[in-house]
C-alpha cells in the first residue's frame, strides 16, 4: 500500500520534508543520518541537508549518501550562513508538513515520523511540537525542567507536553508558516534563536507549541556531549555567540523579516480557530 500520506489531502509533493542544517560536525551528522534513513520508512518523505560550507569531509559523506538514498537532497552552500540555512532550506522543501532538526540529533527511534504527522493531525491548531529528548548524564537535550509543562491527553495515543519547544527535531506545517510569515532570516548572524521566533509567533496566532510526549530523540547537545565528539571548541563559540544575542538583544519577532513561504502545493489547511 506504501508510504501514508495526509489523509484527504491533495498534495503532489511529499507528506513530510525534513531540514537539516550542518556545519563541520561529521562525526555527530553521520549517527543522525544514518538513524533517520534507517527509521523513516513508514512515510513519504523528503530530507533536505543545508551543508554551510564544512570542510572536514562533510560534502563528500552526503554526495556518496545521496547518490544512495533518492529521497536525500543535498545543498551545498559556497558560505556558512549559519541557522540561515533552516529558511533557505525550507524554500526547497516540498513537503506539507515541516521539520527542522539539528544534525546532534544522534538517535530517532522506528516510527517516529509518522508518530509526530499523527500528533499534529490530532491536536487542534498544532504550531509547533517538538520530539522529546533523553536527558543523561551528558545532555539535558535542551529540554527545560518538568515545571515548565503541561500535560494534555489528546486521546488516540497523543500526549503533549505544553511548554518551551526548540528546534532540535520539531514539526510544524507549511500552512501555518504560511500564516505566520515563513522561517524567520538574520543575514550577518550565524545563531540566533529562530526556534523561539517560531514559538512565540505560533502562540501570538493562538497555536499550539509543545513536546509529543512519547517520540524521544537523543539530542546530544551540551558542551559535554561535544567534547565527547571532539567539537568542545564549536560549541564554546556557539555558546559564546548565544550569550551575545543575549546580551544585545535582536529586536521583537515582528522585527526581523520573515520572508513569504513557498506557495507551490496544497498545505494542510489551518485549523478552525479556538473559541
Amino acid at each position: 500500500a506504501g508510504p501514508p500520506r495526509p489523509a484527504g489531502r491533495n498534495h503532489s509533493g511529499p507528506a513530510v520534508s525534513i531540514v537539516l542544517v550542518t556545519y563541520n560536525r561529521l562525526r555527530m551528522l553521520h549517527p543522525c543520518l544514518s538513524s533517520v534513513l534507517s527509521n523513516t520508512g513508514d512515510v513519504d518523505y523528503e530530507l533536505i541537508v543545508w551543508d554551510n560550507a564544512s570542510t572536514d569531509g562533510t560534502a563528500q559523506y552526503l554526495d556518496r549518501l545521496a547518490s544512495e538514498h533518492a529521497h536525500l537532497r543535498v545543498v551545498h552552500s559556497p558560505r556558512n550562513v549559519g541557522l540561515n540555512g533552516v529558511a533557505h532550506g525550507m524554500r526547497l522543501a516540498r513537503g506539507s508538513y515541516l521539520v527542522e532538526m539539528d544534525d546532534d540529533v544522534l538517535e530517532v527511534p522506528p516510527g517516529w515520523l509518522s508518530q509526530m504527522v499523527h500528533a499534529f493531525d490530532r491536536v487542534p491548531r498544532a504550531g509547533y511540537l517538538a520530539a522529546n529528548v533523553v536527558q543523561d548524564d551528558l545532555t539535558n537535550g535542551a529540554k527545560p525542567s518538568a515545571d515548565a509543562y503541561k500535560t494534555v491527553d489528546y486521546g488516540d495515543g497523543v500526549v503533549i507536553e505544553h511548554g518551551p519547544a526548540g528546534d532540535w527535531c520539531t514539526m510544524t506545517s507549511r500552512a501555518v508558516m504560511r500564516r505566520l510569515g515563513g522561517f524567520q532570516e538574520m543575514p550577518g548572524r550565524i545563531f540566533f534563536g529562530e526556534d523561539a521566533d517560531n514559538a512565540t509567533r505560533c502562540r501570538r496566532h493562538l497555536y499550539r507549541v509543545g513536546i509529543v510526549r512519547d517520540v524521544v530523540v537523543y539530542h546530544a547537545t551540551g558542551m559535554a556531549k561535544n567534547i565527547e565528539f571532539g567539537y568542545g571548541e564549536l560549541c564554546h563559540a556557539k555558546y559564546q555567540e548565544d550569550e551575545k544575542v543575549h546580551h544585545l538583544g535582536v529586536g521583537p519577532p515582528e522585527q526581523v523579516a520573515h520572508p513569504p513561504a513557498r506557495q507551490s502545493g496544497e498545505a494542510p489547511q489551518d485549523p478552525e480557530p479556538t473559541t
